[in-house]
């Protein structure tokens, strides 16, 4: 009786460990696909009033967004579409903002993948109002 669960026990430990494995190789990835975002602040006074979307994403996290800009500041911001998992808390972001007229506000803890990219997809769509000017 005890050779099976020996058995089964090393055959657990094993699995968990490539579990273990796999999830620091997709962490990994995330971060370096974050550190490629580009995060150089936008500034709303070069950006032309009107309506633009933009997208972001990682392996895991994909945020497409609509950014009303009107009188020189960010008036809405809709977020079309959020595959997120569990970071659906990053969506507290928004009305912060709004509020401040400025993308770069604090990422929500423990959805900090979801901020980055909701970030990334906003100052996307932003910059598109660049071109407008």
């Amino acid at each position: 009786m005890k050779r099976p669960l020996k058995k089964l026990l090393v055959i657990a430990a094993v699995f968990i460990l490539f579990m273990i494995l796999i999830c620091g190789v997709v962490m990994i990835r995330m971060n370096k696909q974050i550190n490629a975002f580009d995060i150089t602040p936008v500034d709303i006074n070069n950006v032309a009033d009107g309506v633009y979307e933009g997208h972001s994403s990682t392996d895991l996290v994909k945020a497409d967004v609509r950014v009303t800009v009107s009188d020189g500041k960010i008036s809405d911001i809709n977020i079309i579409r959020h595959e997120c998992g569990k970071g659906r808390p990053a969506e507290k972001m928004i009305p912060v903002m709004i509020q401040n007229n400025d993308v770069e506000v604090d990422v929500i803890s423990g959805a900090t993948v979801s901020s980055a990219v909701i970030k990334d997809a906003i100052r996307d769509a932003l910059r598109k109002g660049y071109n407008n000017n």
